[in-house]
């Protein structure tokens, strides 16, 4: 797409911007209110070599975050917040010529419920939370999605079919403890869905059906807990913030770990035949992490985010592995220019035909624009993927090449 493209959608995102946006508060009782919201974060996205000629780049216009946001509580003690984000399904073939569409951005979406928890604060120090809510995670993953420098926040590794959206269903504590010192939150999640064993009927020539294993045979639930040790300022409330707008600074450090018995069923490439299987196993993630926000005056701003997180799934499985994590942002005014990269270093000895995935490493960069702090916001992005043995042919196995993607991103909070 030409440069003029590129100044016609800017010039259409600005004019977005020249609404107002206010949530809505409506009280029932002296202590009691509902708040309504909204967050919608338009895309227009080029990616290499993604076009179905295979050589040419994509350009796709789609919907990063739709959420209906929807809080409040009955009184001091008893609260809730519920809230939806859009997905995109697989639109139907019509024929066997024209098969499954998966990325028909404007016709097969669906909007699902994000988060929808009830909590009692018992005060400061202690919070029950009961629902569908975010997972213990570090501070970057805790980060509120429309407060972010960059387009696009850090990995997060979970066992497969254990979350949505970093989110789960279960039963969480959190709090604030010693002067304010200490955050914590922890708690038992649903976890990977328990699944038998199950051998399907032959279908002929064949005379023995194909099994599939089962997982998580005793329905075991996961455990999954973060502990922050506020060294300036603090770490409070349900989600954080990145880019904070705020008068002092925010500097924290925390560790923390994510636990499935039972999740998972690896394989441990090690050359082009068959991989070896690695058997019904537990899944750990642990992380450690480190987040400033430091403001030096009110127009001016760092940002600061490291994480290091390590992923136990079976031994030289292509999912277990250290990841490293990082983001660098500046403010001046209502520019801010970023810089973040992701590093994963895979425990997989071969990657080649069974396995094309290996080590990778994205380089972000990118400058947001603060149009009004993070209830309009203009960012745009380029993103690299570097992945180990991209573009080779290995064993007679192509390993996809290394690409860019650009990413032209309005947001609307209110």
């Amino acid at each position: 797409m030409r440069s003029q493209s590129w100044k016609t959608c800017l010039g259409v995102l600005c004019l977005m911007a020249a609404g107002t946006a206010n949530a809505a508060k409506i009280s029932f009782s002296e202590k009691g209110f509902i708040d309504v919201g909204g967050v919608v974060q338009a895309q227009y996205r080029i990616e290499q070599d993604a076009a179905g000629s295979g050589k040419d780049p994509s350009n796709d216009f789609l919907l990063r975050r739709a959420r209906l946001v929807i809080g409040g509580q009955f009184n001091e003690n008893i609260g809730f917040f519920v809230d939806t984000e859009v997905s995109y399904g697989t639109g139907p073939g019509t024929t066997t010529n024209v098969p499954a569409n998966t990325t028909a951005t404007s016709i097969y979406n669906a909007i699902y419920v994000l988060d929808a928890f009830a909590t009692y604060k018992f005060g400061k120090e202690l919070l029950l939370d009961a629902g569908l809510m975010l997972l213990p995670m570090m501070h970057n993953g805790l980060t509120s999605g429309t407060r972010y420098a960059t387009v696009n926040n850090f990995t997060q590794y979970f066992s497969p079919n254990s979350q949505r959206g970093t989110r789960d269903v279960g039963i969480g504590i959190r709090g604030l403890l010693l002067d304010d010192r200490i955050y914590y939150r922890m708690g038992v999640f649903n976890g990977v869905q328990t699944r038998p064993t199950v051998t399907a009927a032959p279908v002929p020539p064949a005379t023995v059906g194909v099994t599939t294993q089962g997982i998580n045979p005793g329905d075991a639930p996961r455990v999954a807990g973060t502990l922050r040790f506020n060294i300036a300022g603090k770490d409070d409330g349900y989600a954080f913030c990145q880019v904070c707008f705020a008068k002092n600074a925010q500097v924290s450090i925390g560790v923390g770990a994510d636990y499935q018995t039972n999740a998972f069923r690896g394989t441990a490439p090690t050359g082009p035949g068959t991989s070896q299987t690695t058997g019904m196993g537990s899944w750990t993630t642990g992380f450690a992490d480190v987040f400033a926000d430091i403001p030096f005056s009110e127009s001016t701003e760092l940002s600061f985010d490291l994480g290091v997180t390590k992923v136990w799934a079976g031994e030289n499985t292509p999912q277990s592995g250290l990841a490293v994590q990082g983001l660098l942002s500046f403010r001046f005014g209502i520019i801010g220019p970023y810089f973040q990269m992701e590093w994963f270093n895979s425990d997989a000895q071969y990657v080649g035909r069974g396995n094309t995935t290996g080590d990778v490493t994205t380089y972000r960069g990118g400058l947001s624009l603060y149009v009004l702090q993070h209830t309009y916001k203009i960012s745009a992005e380029i993103a690299f993927q570097d992945k180990e043995k991209a573009g080779e042919t290995v064993d007679g196995t192509l390993v996809p090449a290394n690409h860019w993607v650009r990413t032209l991103q309005f947001q609307a909070a209110f």
